[in-house]
């Protein structure tokens, strides 16, 4: 489906949309070339107009009289401009009034825009003067009944088809669309992509066959498609950009619960295009418990045959082993102790005097247990049983992520008005499962963020 574009030019009772009203508005919907749609009418301002207004525009208040109020022809421009790009001669002018009357009404009006004057000096410079009068007279269109919504809006549709045609021929339609259309795929709705949200939450990409190609997550979904659609570098030489036919989202209001159910899906539908995040996770966890000494010991299990809290879960059993070797050695921890060495007295490393000893004793528990505990903190996510909730969420909610016996248990999402109540929260978390990477997610968030609190169970 191509990308239309709506013209649109307004005639006003004065320059700031805030205080003043439309008076008339006129809109061609055009694919570019050729006008494929075209709406106009006055409008009456339920206000008088200014002599200096009727003498710039011939529009006086008794011709107003009888015309619509916006709220009456509102509807009629919501469906002739749905889905297309918001093109003015001085854009923000025009879109500006509109956005106003619809706010108005308390609706709110949004769609992407073009201005005709900054893409006619940048595809067209040179030029002493971009004002419509001037640019159409030097490129040789015939304005008709200036300063009128119709006439201005009709140059302007006839301006915007050579600068279309121009981007298009020089620059693959880079200025227009804001990213070039050379190895787009033919299905991609362009007009589709423009009106995706700008707000936080996890986009997927498909390709002519409906197959799921790809997921992502941005703060702001819209640009960040649109990175992808402009770079083939974001592709990783890959032909992604190619493939991409379609596009679909799932907002989810914080970036955190994002980045969850980015890491989630991914694992669960294994997109071609998503190769370094769609290995499935075997689950292995480093678990700690108190021996009847009062030592501190470790172990090394799958976290699918536990209920027991563990530490930390990693992609395999070897992985788990080569990290508990690691901090047993950057801790001076005991191998007996970490499950890593077994024999029935004191460990070997104990006699080269590599252990101090808490496998025989030599060591107290209560020396002993700090360093193990340091560990501890180190690799874990150093909560129990806790929401961590996101409260600048979009939409009026609350995103809660739920942590129960050191594991992350998934998430969901509260209304501010219902207030939060530990009891009423369980019940909204949808399960997810553990791993080593949504751990590492929650641990990285929880370090470099501030947009959050802890509340405990």
């Amino acid at each position: 489906m191509p990308q239309l574009f709506s013209v649109i030019d307004i005639e006003t009772t004065g320059g700031l949309n805030r205080s003043e009203k439309i008076t008339e508005i006129a809109v061609y919907v055009t694919d570019g070339q050729k006008i494929v749609d075209e709406f106009s009418t006055l409008i009456n301002p339920e206000r008088r107009v200014p002599p200096f207004i009727t003498s710039l525009t011939g529009i006086t208040n008794e011709m107003l009289e009888d015309a619509p109020k916006f709220y009456e022809i509102a509807s009629k421009i919501v469906e002739i401009t749905r889905d297309t790009v918001f093109v003015g001669h001085n854009v923000n002018f025009d879109y500006g009034f509109v956005k106003q009357e619809f706010a108005q009404l308390g609706y709110n009006y949004r769609l992407n825009t073009l201005c005709t004057v900054q893409l006619s000096r940048k595809l067209f410079p040179g030029y002493k003067s971009y004002s419509l009068g001037n640019i159409c007279r030097d490129l040789g269109i015939n304005i008709e009944d200036r300063h009128r919504a119709t006439g201005d809006a009709k140059a302007t549709t006839i301006l915007f088809h050579k600068l279309f045609e121009y981007d298009f021929k020089v620059n693959e339609g880079i200025n227009i669309n804001g990213f070039s259309i050379n190895g787009l795929h033919s299905e991609l709705n362009i007009a589709k992509v423009k009106n995706l949200p700008e707000k936080c939450g996890v986009y997927y990409f498909y390709n002519s066959e409906k197959e799921l190609i790809y997921i992502g997550k941005s703060k702001n979904i819209y640009t960040r498609v649109l990175s992808h659609l402009r770079n083939d570098k974001t592709n990783k030489g890959l032909n992604m950009r190619g493939d991409i036919a379609d596009v679909d989202f799932e907002l989810t209001g914080c970036e955190l619960i994002a980045l969850l159910k980015e890491s989630h899906e991914i694992k669960q539908n294994k997109p071609r295009y998503n190769k370094a995040q769609r290995r499935t996770m075997n689950n292995w966890g480093i678990f700690s418990y108190e021996d009847k000494n009062g030592y501190i010991r470790f172990g090394i299990r799958n976290v699918n045959d536990s209920e027991d809290a563990c530490i930390n879960v990693y992609s395999s059993k070897n992985a788990a082993i080569e990290s508990l070797q690691f901090y047993c050695t950057k801790y001076n921890l005991c191998q007996k102790l970490c499950g890593l060495y077994q024999s029935a007295g004191a460990c070997f490393y104990y006699g080269l005097g590599e252990c101090r000893g808490a496998c025989c004793g030599a060591e107290p528990a209560e020396e002993y247990n700090l360093r193990a505990e340091q560990f501890i903190a180190e690799i874990s996510l150093n909560l129990k049983n806790v929401f961590i909730l996101l409260e600048n969420c979009d939409d009026n909610r609350i995103g809660v992520v739920a942590i129960r016996q050191s594991k992350y248990a998934g998430f969901g999402f509260t209304d501010k008005e219902s207030g939060i109540r530990p009891d009423d929260l369980i019940d909204i978390i949808e399960k997810y499962p553990e791993n080593k990477d949504v751990r590492q997610i929650i641990r990285t968030y929880l370090n470099t963020k501030k947009d959050y609190r802890i509340l405990k169970i």
